[in-house]
């Protein structure tokens, strides 16, 4: 008698497990389908802003400002003495980049 409970106790708890498992799995297909969805929404916004960047794309670039009076103009090269001065990298660059800082 006591194995004929045993069984039983062992069919319920297999039925509640079985019940349990088709209940999640309904919820995790709920929320796959609702991802889905959204996924969806997001790649038709992504399309639209694309082909928006591409109209911007092919639309002619403006052309280049003169550069405003009292600034440096940007396509002429300076010559700058470095000797001496604080620097990183070899004494034999090619090319030196110099910072000009007011520290007040």
């Amino acid at each position: 008698m006591a194995q004929q409970e045993s069984g039983r106790a062992s069919i319920v708890a297999a039925l509640i497990l079985g019940v349990a498992l088709v209940a999640a799995a309904w919820i995790v297909k709920g929320a796959v389908d609702k991802t889905t969805v959204q996924l969806s929404g997001i790649k038709l916004a992504l399309a639209d802003t694309m082909g928006a960047l591409q109209k911007v794309a092919q639309a002619r670039p403006a052309a280049a400002s003169p550069p405003r009076a009292g600034r440096p103009d940007p396509n002429r090269r300076y010559t700058v003495e470095t000797k001496g001065s604080p620097a990183k990298g070899p004494a034999t660059a090619k090319v030196k980049l110099v910072e000009f800082s007011d520290f007040q």
